[in-house]
C-alpha cells in the first residue's frame, strides 16, 4: 500500500486533473437565460484510479456546476468491487449538485455487482437514467435529459429504445443525451426520434497514449488504433454535438501518457452569447 501511494502521488503531480472549460451555444433560449453548468465525470474505474473520491469531488466542486453527469464506468470490472469508494464519491458529489448517471461497459459486464451499484446510486439520491427521461429547468429554460444504458458491442445487442420513439421535445426545449460510448448511439438510434442537441460520453480514455503536438490518441476501446472520437467537442451534420471526456483512469496498461485525466466543465449558453 505504501508503494502504491508513492506511485499514485507521483502520477498525480505529473498528470493533474485537467478541468476543460467548454462553452456550447444552444438554440431558442428564453430571455433571462444565462447558463447551465455541467460537470462531466466519466470513467473513474474505482478503485483503479489515481485520484481518491475526495480529490475528484474537490475538482468538481471548484467549478460550481448546476448538475453533474456520470457517464459510466464508475466501477472497474477488472478489480474487486469497492463499494466504499463508490459510496464516498457519490455522497460527496450529491452534496455539490444533482447527479445524473448511466451505466458503462464495466458496470454492464458485472452482473453480480451491477444491482448493488445501481441501488447505491438510487439510495443516495442519484438520478439513475438508464433508458429514462427527465426534465429540469434553469433560468426559465427546460432541459430534457435522456440516458441510454450500455449494451454489448461485441454481441451486437439490439436495445429496446421504443421510449425514444414516444419522446416529445418541444421547440423551446434543449435535449441532452447521456451515453457511455462515443458515437455508438448513432448506430442504433431510432430514425424518427428527436435528435439530441448535446451528447455526453466517455469510454475512449483519450486514446490512452496521446502523440505530442497533433494530440492524436493511439488506441481506444471499440475504435482500435488512432481513434477519432476521444476528447473534446465533436459536431455532426444533423446539428448535434458530442462532448467526450477522456475520463479519470486508464482503460488498459500502460499508464496514460501525455493524456491528463479529464473533467469537461460544459457551459450551455444562449446562441447569441459567444
Amino acid at each position: 500500500m505504501g508503494l502504491r501511494r508513492i506511485v499514485g502521488d507521483f502520477i498525480r503531480k505529473r498528470n493533474p486533473i485537467d478541468v476543460e472549460q467548454m462553452r456550447i451555444p444552444i438554440k431558442k433560449t428564453p430571455p433571462g437565460f444565462k447558463t447551465l453548468r455541467i460537470a462531466h465525470v466519466s470513467d473513474t474505474h474505482l478503485p483503479r484510479c489515481d485520484f481518491s473520491p475526495r480529490e475528484i469531488a474537490v475538482a468538481v466542486e471548484k467549478q460550481h456546476p448546476d448538475v453533474i453527469f456520470l457517464t459510466g464506468d464508475v466501477m472497474d470490472g477488472r478489480s474487486a468491487f469497492d463499494g466504499a469508494s463508490i459510496a464516498v464519491l457519490i455522497d460527496l458529489l450529491i452534496k455539490i449538485a444533482p447527479v445524473y448517471a448511466v451505466s458503462g461497459n464495466h458496470e454492464r459486464k458485472n452482473p453480480e455487482y451491477y444491482p448493488i451499484w445501481r441501488t447505491m446510486l438510487k439510495l443516495r439520491g442519484v438520478h439513475f437514467m438508464n433508458d429514462k427521461v427527465t426534465r429540469i429547468k434553469k433560468d426559465g429554460m427546460t432541459f430534457v435529459i435522456v440516458g441510454l444504458r450500455d449494451i454489448s458491442y461485441a454481441l451486437k445487442e439490439a436495445p429496446d429504445l421504443d421510449f425514444l420513439n414516444e419522446l416529445k421535445v418541444a421547440e423551446d426545449e434543449c435535449y441532452l443525451l447521456l451515453h457511455h460510448r462515443p458515437k455508438l448511439w448513432r448506430t442504433y438510434y431510432p430514425k424518427g426520434a428527436p435528435i439530441p442537441e448535446v451528447v455526453f460520453s466517455g469510454h475512449a480514455h483519450g486514446g490512452q497514449i496521446r502523440l505530442p503536438l497533433i494530440k492524436r490518441g493511439v488506441i481506444a476501446p471499440n475504435q482500435g488504433l488512432f481513434p477519432k472520437y476521444i476528447s473534446g467537442i465533436y459536431r455532426y451534420k444533423d446539428g448535434s454535438k458530442e462532448v467526450i471526456s477522456r475520463g479519470l483512469a486508464s482503460s488498459t496498461r500502460p499508464i496514460r501518457i501525455n493524456n491528463k485525466p479529464h473533467i469537461p466543465l460544459v457551459e450551455l449558453v444562449a446562441e447569441t452569447s459567444r
